[in-house]
């Protein structure tokens, strides 16, 4: 046998041994969620709203936290009726107070907590030129210092227990920054670096913490995030981008891939659609992908419009958006709780 072929069957072997070893770790981390005790952040709408119906449907306990009470009520009506035991707690995430206050109601009535999904989160759209220090701000505030609020208050309790599990969705926008969401993507690379080193450092306890970057969702989300600049044109390229299926994927496959992450006790993962193939592209030309970036920027919409000042989504909508071209984007939206 050649140099090079005895040389490719150790690879092979190799690799192999790998895989398996890989598989067998998973199945032994695996649980099950019946009964779990999990808190959502952002739960009352979106991507933390279709997680916590999946979860509703597995037997777990859930609670629900966001910012307005009217939106967690009605969450809470839908898992309800999914057979949920939920508890629903309005809380503004950037305020460790009440996230404190939060987590203690969590922890007595449902005694303890075995899972924490940090989905909360805020995107401010606009060129460079229209954001503020403040926009930058709020976005670390929300996308990165509330997940790490709500760890805080949870890993006392995690600890006492000896087990415990900890996801906190980032972005693929935490690993490239997209032009005109500079605010997000700051905010999303800091909260990807602080969920991998809790990740290494937290495994000793029997803590495992995955880092979910997701790709674009239909979640329905552009109808609530903030825009800036000539407005009406940020919103109709994000939302037109956010219903293409080829550059946007299926919530509820996202919430799937995100869970199943978590059972296996994964650490950094990827959330895409298999017909997503930019994340391939930029791990095998990071500089070309980085070209591509600049380019698309220099189409994007100029500085103008309502300048500095902010809008919602649905306060920005033009004869393009909504349209035919966002239809899917239009229905998660009403699917989740957006409107």
């Amino acid at each position: 046998m050649s140099t090079l072929r005895k040389f490719a069957t150790a690879a092979a072997a190799g690799y192999a041994g790998i895989v398996v070893t890989r598989a067998i770790v998973r199945r032994k981390r695996t649980f099950d969620w019946q009964n779990k005790r999990v808190v959502i952040t952002g739960g009352s709408r979106g991507l933390g709203l279709v997680i916590a119906r999946q979860l509703a449907d597995q037997g777990a306990r859930i609670a629900i936290t966001a910012r307005t009470e009217e939106d967690l009520c009605a969450a809470a009506a839908e898992l309800r009726r999914r057979g949920a035991e939920v508890i629903a707690h309005p809380c503004d995430v950037r305020d460790r107070e009440q996230v404190a206050t939060f987590i203690d109601r969590v922890t007595n009535q449902f005694d303890g907590i075995d899972v924490l999904l940090n989905v909360a989160g805020i995107i401010t759209v606009g060129p460079f030129e229209s954001m503020t220090m403040e926009d930058f701000q709020s976005a670390m505030q929300t996308n990165c210092w509330g997940a790490l609020h709500v760890a805080m208050e949870v890993l006392p309790h995690m600890r006492a227990a000896g087990w415990g599990r900890i996801v906190n969705i980032a972005s693929l926008g935490g690993k490239r920054a997209v032009p005109h969401m500079l605010p997000y993507a700051a905010s999303k690379f800091a909260l990807v670096g602080l969920s991998n080193g809790m990740r290494a450092e937290l495994k000793a306890d029997n803590i495992f913490v995955t880092t979910a970057c997701p790709s674009l969702m239909r979640t329905g989300s552009p109808r609530n995030a903030i825009f800036k600049g000539q407005h009406r044109d940020e919103y109709a390229w994000f939302s037109i981008g956010d219903s293409l299926p080829g550059l946007s994927m299926n919530a509820e496959a996202a919430a799937e891939q995100i869970l199943t992450a978590c059972q296996h006790g994964r650490g950094e993962v990827f959330i895409r659609s298999p017909l997503n193939v930019t994340i391939a592209l930029q791990n095998l030309f990071p500089e070309l992908t980085q070209e591509i970036l600049a380019l698309a920027a220099s189409v994007l919409p100029k500085m103008g419009g309502i300048g500095r000042t902010a809008a919602k989504g649905h306060q920005s909508q033009s004869e393009w958006s909504p349209s035919v071209l966002t239809t899917l984007t239009e229905q998660a939206a009403i699917r989740n709780n957006q409107i």
